[in-house]
């Protein structure tokens, strides 16, 4: 079976891979998925976002007991280093680490002024001397150096070698994904992408010929999509602005046309939008961006190249680019797939699962968790719950008490990962433009991610349930998803936690309402 490896590079890095975990959470993605990050900001506020979002996808999905025969979500075990092994490759070890100190210029000025005059031709004052702790800021010719020669044999890059021996031509599937127009991305991207750093590393035991390899590589090139108000103040010596990025593409499609790297598959995407998604910032905690529905294009290019047929021989080299009819953004214009005779069908299972996962992260914070904070006196006459818990129940029993303080755990779990999926489904909802979900059925209130969403009631605005994406609807309401949804939705695995029945049944009940309520040529 081939070994699925996705690489985020910088912070559009660490924001597509957020779209990823997420699409996995609703049922898309492979059946396992080993991820890294590469990223010398530690403190980036887009990889903290990422790095909790994985943390508590994988827990939730140890302890969420899914229904055997309907429950996709969480499907995809996504693999990451072991233990307090790193997740990500920091590239420095050391604070206010520099250029300069890097190629130990002052040593070179001192020993070798031929090769300290080099690096002044090839480098400014301010790039030998700015602290490259917050990025690159704009300058990949300086990232291009310093990641050159990545520690192949430690973690987390060993996580793309685990188990090489036993692979055979093109089974190591290793997509990389990062930004062409800014620092870290733009940098990484085609150092790693390289013939030499994956492709046909020989120690590595990558390369079987001369032109055949036991990796296939692929990768995401983000083009421009966002944009951000400048700040007039700023005092840093080196960043990079909207006004740099068309120049700084122009120059990477160039390189990238010129150049004879590893990879086998290109996908090339991109926005002319240019919506914003933040403040302006040059790293660290502030660059916090909105998620955007380019990460989750991204996230999908990945899927489609993981997913394609077995490759036995030396790979032919692709790209692959899409286009839409005009400047909306609709469940029916998102690229989904290199083959054409299975679009509808995959953008018809894109909607259903993004759909049916939406509803069930609204419903159960909303409303579910309303019937948990009640006693089960006060709730057994529900018949949906009555049919459920009252035959069985017991009170001092985790397997039939869904209030049971052991089922707590998985309550806090689902509370928290549920309320980061509602997040990003809502923050893609930026202007009318975009028309996949819509915040405003969902939301009372605005949107944050510092804490709990402020969400509508379902049994107060009855109809909103109905109408949580942008497209036709039959506009069913709150009531038939109780008579149609949750009544409907009876779970009696034996071996499953009432937590977890509990989390089943909304699921489960999700599903059978938008099969009445969603209309999906």
């Amino acid at each position: 079976m081939p070994k699925n490896v996705l690489i985020g590079i910088g912070g559009t890095g660490s924001r597509v891979i957020e779209s990823v975990v997420h699409l996995c959470a609703a049922g898309l993605g492979p059946d396992q998925l080993n991820i890294f990050i590469i990223d010398p900001d530690e403190g980036n506020g887009n990889l903290t976002r990422t790095k909790s979002l994985i943390k508590r996808y994988t827990e939730l999905r140890k302890l969420y007991q899914r229904a055997k025969k309907d429950n996709p979500a969480f499907r995809t075990e996504i693999i990451i280093p072991p233990g307090d092994e790193p997740f990500v490759w920091n590239i420095f070890e050391e604070k206010d680490y520099t250029l300069g100190k890097f190629i130990n210029y002052d040593n070179l000025k001192k020993n070798d002024p031929s090769l300290a005059n080099l690096a002044n031709i090839l480098f400014t004052e301010k790039e030998l001397e700015t602290s490259l702790n917050k990025g690159f800021r704009g300058h990949p010719s300086i990232g291009a150096v310093v990641m050159a020669d990545p520690p192949m044999d430690e973690y987390p890059f060993k996580l793309l070698w685990d188990n090489i021996g036993s692979l055979h031509a093109n089974d190591l599937r290793v997509f990389l994904v990062g930004s062409i127009f800014g620092g870290t991305g733009a940098a990484g991207f085609p150092t790693l992408g390289s013939r030499q750093l994956i492709k046909f590393n020989e120690k590595m035991q990558a390369k079987l010929t001369a032109d055949k390899s036991k990796v296939l590589l692929g990768g995401a090139l983000v083009l421009p999509y966002f944009s951000f108000s400048v700040d007039s103040n700023n005092t840093e010596p080196m960043f990079v602005t909207p006004n740099d990025f068309p120049i700084a593409t122009k120059a990477a499609l160039q390189y990238y046309n010129d150049k004879e790297l590893g990879f086998d598959q290109y996908y090339f995407i991109g926005d002319s939008l240019a919506q914003k998604v933040g403040e302006f910032s040059t790293g660290s905690s502030t660059q916090d961006n909105l998620p955007h529905y380019v990460e989750l294009v991204s996230a999908l290019a990945s899927f489609d190249f993981f997913g394609q047929p077995s490759i036995d021989d030396v790979p032919d080299k692709k790209f692959f680019i899409s286009c839409r009819e005009d400047d909306r953004i609709s469940w029916d214009m998102i690229p989904i797939t290199r083959n054409s005779s299975n679009l509808q069908e995959e953008r018809k299972a894109l909607k259903e699962k993004l759909a049916d996962f939406t509803l069930f992260a609204y419903t159960f914070l909303s409303y579910g968790k309303s019937i948990l904070e009640k006693s089960h006196k006060d709730v057994r006459a529900e018949a949906w719950y009555g049919d459920n818990f009252n035959k069985e129940f017991k009170e001092d029993n985790k397997m039939y008490n869904p209030r049971h303080e052991e089922n707590n755990t998985l309550y806090q779990l689902a509370d928290e990962y549920l309320n980061d999926f509602l997040f990003w489904a809502c923050a893609m909802d930026a202007n009318e433009k975009i028309q996949l979900v819509d915040k405003s059925k969902i939301l009372n209130g605005e949107l944050t991610h510092k804490g709990k969403l402020k969400l509508t009631d379902p049994q107060e605005f009855v109809a909103n349930i109905g109408e949580i994406l942008k497209d036709r609807s039959n506009r069913k309401d709150f009531y038939v998803f109780k008579k149609l949804g949750l009544e409907e939705s009876v779970v009696d695995e034996e071996s499953m936690t009432a937590g977890s029945r509990f989390l089943n049944i909304f699921y489960r009940a999700s599903r059978k309402f938008n099969e009445v309520n969603l209309v999906i040529n």
